[in-house]
């Protein structure tokens, strides 16, 4: 069970340890919203559903090349970047514009930290 209140903090200690990172969503591995923070409007509950559909593909891709399943992904998109770390009860997804190019990785360890933490 996921402590919420816990998470919660951990997340935003996270948003303000790191300027760049542009917004931060928790999940269930359904895609129902734990907590959502983003500077701009977004739909959290669309995002956490893709989310969802790239672990189940990377899972199988990992399953058929014998790898197993995936730990995080760090997509790199037009104009930022999707952090997404998950586990069997839970997804983290980070929200980063071209300018956290630096802080990828920071913002990537403290996702697993706080994941591990759970």
């Amino acid at each position: 069970m996921v402590d919420k209140e816990k998470l919660e903090q951990s997340l935003a200690s996270l948003m303000d340890a790191v300027e760049v990172c542009e917004g931060l969503i928790a999940a269930d591995n359904q895609g129902n919203i734990i907590i959502g923070q983003t500077l701009t409007e977004m739909d959290h509950k669309k995002i956490a559903l893709d989310c969802v559909n790239i672990i189940k593909n990377c899972d199988e891709v990992g399953t058929d090349i014998s790898k197993g399943k995936l730990q995080n992904i760090t997509l790199t998109l037009e104009d930022g970047f999707l952090i997404l770390v998950g586990s069997e009860q839970l997804i983290l997804i980070a929200l980063a514009g071209n300018d956290a190019l630096s802080s990828l990785a920071l913002i990537r360890r403290n996702l697993i930290n706080v994941l591990s933490n759970q």
